[in-house]
């Protein structure tokens, strides 16, 4: 049974925080994390407003002149807004399943696609999931050996597909927890297709998922990954921010090193990256160089750091 906690928001510097054990990033699904049972709906406002910018037709919204951003965060069993223009961070709601879903497990990642439809994943299941409830409608088990990507994105039309956005991400072979496979995902039956690697030859610098992925219409289609070097074994070394090719899932090019560990959630707004940590922050990216400036630490009752698994926004965000 799960513990019942509430939840609050600590602002805090890098020293203020207590060190957490490193972990893979599989450990996402860990039981040992605390869990957020029974949100405190006090101190945590949940946020219904219209989501997007434009709509399908790419006619603007209303609040498309409020300057507001919207990047989705969750931990394992909870879905956040996060508004990086005021800092702010507020609670959507406990993830709920419907009745298909038969095996149960953590939301890992979250993903979005440019008119507001996000998509969730556990390791052996693919959910549709409402951004303004949490409730998770079950579209497929997985249908490979492989388990569902915890690096997840949608990319623009006439990338990893010529006539649409895909959902893509880098999925692990048999369980090995060195996320390289770039695989396209179908959002209507949970098919899961191989695009390519996140490494274009076996030779020179090797490179893993380390947590997350994100693309932006607005930033000529760039995608962005955080990795690291294989030979880390999972543990060790921060995180680095590349451009991958968002085609084949190519690395393009290292941008920096973020000097942090396990974001295992990332997003974009207005030309900044969002980074959300296992170890709780929320971090502000330069993404020319890959810098990263802790925010804010989510943290519960008890002050045990609240670890975060995932990121979405839409492919449609401002680049500035």
């Amino acid at each position: 049974m799960r513990h019942r906690l509430a939840l609050f928001l600590v602002l805090c510097s890098v020293s203020a925080l207590a060190p957490l054990a490193a972990c893979g990033s599989a450990e996402k699904a860990s039981n040992s994390f605390p869990t957020t049972d029974d949100i405190d709906a006090s101190k945590a406002k949940r946020d219904t407003s219209t989501p997007f910018p434009e709509d399908e037709a790419g006619n603007p919204l209303p609040e498309a002149s409020t300057g507001l951003g919207r990047v989705y965060s969750n931990t394992k069993d909870t879905l956040y807004l996060y508004e990086p223009t005021a800092g702010t961070l507020n609670v959507i709601g406990k993830f709920t399943f419907d009745a298909a879903d038969t095996l149960g497990g953590d939301i890992i990642d979250i993903a979005v696609d440019r008119t507001g439809n996000m998509f969730g994943t556990t390791f052996t299941e693919f959910f549709r999931i409402d951004t303004t409830t949490a409730k998770c409608t079950w579209i497929s088990d997985k249908q490979t050996a492989s388990d569902y990507p915890n690096a997840l994105s949608f990319v623009p039309a006439g990338t990893a597909d010529p006539s649409k956005e895909a959902l893509v991400g880098y999925a692990t072979t048999l369980g090995d927890n060195v996320a390289v496979t770039y695989v396209q995902i179908d959002t209507a039956t949970g098919a899961v297709t191989t695009k390519g690697n996140m490494n274009s030859s076996t030779t020179g610098a090797q490179y893993r998922s380390s947590g997350d992925i994100v693309s932006i219409i607005a930033d000529s289609n760039r995608t962005y990954v955080t990795v690291k070097l294989q030979g880390d074994a999972g543990v060790g070394g921060t995180d680095l921010l590349a451009e991958v090719d968002p085609t084949n899932g190519h690395v393009k090019k290292i941008i920096g090193d973020t000097k942090q560990n396990e974001i295992f959630g990332l997003g974009y707004w207005a030309g900044k990256g969002y980074g959300f940590s296992s170890g709780g922050k929320i971090l502000r990216i330069d993404m020319a160089n890959g810098s990263a400036t802790v925010l804010q630490t989510l943290m519960n009752d008890a002050g045990a750091v609240l670890p975060w698994y995932g990121a979405g926004v839409t492919t449609q965000a401002p680049a500035n």
